[in-house]
């Protein structure tokens, strides 16, 4: 009988240390969980706060499109901009001339389109991406032309 009671005894201690290990391992899951819950509430406001955004805005580049079309109303109707702009354009890679005249062309497009109520936004990404292009060539000359110079002025 001595030993069905160590029996009892062990498996009663041993029902308490699961019974521990279980509560500690139920409130780690309980934190872990709640952690969870704050992280998709701040990716739900996020959400919220990113389609709010896009409704004020729509995401378009409002302000890009009023920068080229001031860009090219000065280069338009201002003598003094527009014989700077054609002199830093002739220094340039005649391929940088075609991009600015499609960038024109695309702004000319976009404001056109906004003025009889269309969107704009294909146009002025046209515009965005031809002027992009126009300043990476603009830049690998420049850049050219300055590792020619230093090649002249150490040899």
């Amino acid at each position: 009988m001595n030993e069905h009671l160590q029996d009892s005894i062990d498996n009663a201690a041993k029902s308490v240390k699961d019974s521990k290990l279980n509560a500690a391992l139920a409130a780690k899951v309980t934190g872990q969980l709640a952690k969870q819950n704050e992280r998709l509430d701040a990716v739900e406001k996020r959400v919220k706060d990113l389609a709010w955004e896009n409704r004020r805005g729509g995401g378009f580049p409002w302000g890009l499109l009023i920068l080229a079309g001031g860009a090219y109303a000065a280069y338009r109707f201002v003598p003094a901009v527009q014989k700077q702009v054609d002199k830093l354009i002739g220094q340039a890679d005649p391929g940088v001339e075609g991009n600015l005249n499609r960038v024109g062309e695309a702004g000319k497009n976009a404001l056109q389109a906004a003025v009889h109520g269309e969107d704009p936004s294909n146009a002025a990404k046209a515009a965005a991406g031809e002027l992009k292009r126009a300043g990476e060539k603009a830049g690998d000359t420049v850049k050219d032309k300055a590792e020619d110079l230093a090649d002249r002025l150490k040899g």
